[in-house]
């Protein structure tokens, strides 16, 4: 069944298209959720996105656009979630704010402490740009594909973007071990100019 018929069926409440949806898209919006927070409460946050799309899905004008529509769905929970961290860290009702632990640690040690400090470097950014950063250069989603996400035209996605690459790039710039990351080619800046 292609997306738009899936859509359409789940809309109307077939339990069944529902499991399906949530079977085809379900490891995509845990990897975006995974990357954008870390492993923290991962399982909650991809049940929310699910939730969310089910009470929303009767607002998809564009059945066929379903994969677009959760991959929005899945960036709006993510930010509010980082907005919560970043006032729980002001307040002090969590942790200093350190990035999250990863379930498997990386075999690397300098890997894992460059993981950490790029941590660091997106949690200075407000939210909507940390997201658009994961979004384009670890889950490397389409240009466009972000700006039906975003809800932006193409132009708007692009500035922001350009805007949120020259901080977080700066700071990488200014780190000696994430340095070797960016000239390894680590973090592909290429795709702001185009639609790919």
């Amino acid at each position: 069944m292609d997306d738009a018929a899936l859509a359409r069926s789940a809309a109307a409440g077939d339990p069944e298209a529902a499991g399906v949806v949530f079977d085809r898209y379900s490891r995509l919006v845990r990897g975006l959720l995974r990357r954008s927070l870390g492993q923290n409460d991962v399982d909650d946050h991809v049940q929310e996105v699910f939730l969310r799309l089910f009470a929303e899905l009767e607002r998809l004008r564009d059945p066929s656009a379903l994969r677009s529509f959760l991959i929005g769905i899945a960036i709006r929970v993510a930010g509010s979630e980082l907005r919560r961290r970043r006032v729980r860290r002001w307040l002090s009702l969590s942790p200093s704010g350190e990035p999250p632990e990863l379930a498997v640690p990386p075999l690397d040690a300098s890997a894992r402490e460059a993981l950490q400090r790029l941590y660091a470097i997106l949690d200075r950014q407000d939210p909507d740009s940390r997201l658009l950063f994961t979004m384009r250069y670890v889950e490397r989603l389409e240009l466009t594909e972000l700006a039906a996400a975003f809800d932006v035209s193409l132009a708007t996605l692009k500035r922001r973007l350009a805007r949120v690459s020259d901080r977080v790039f700066a700071g990488v710039r200014r780190d000696e071990l994430l340095l070797p990351y960016l000239k390894a080619g680590s973090f592909d800046r290429g795709g702001t100019d185009g639609a790919s």
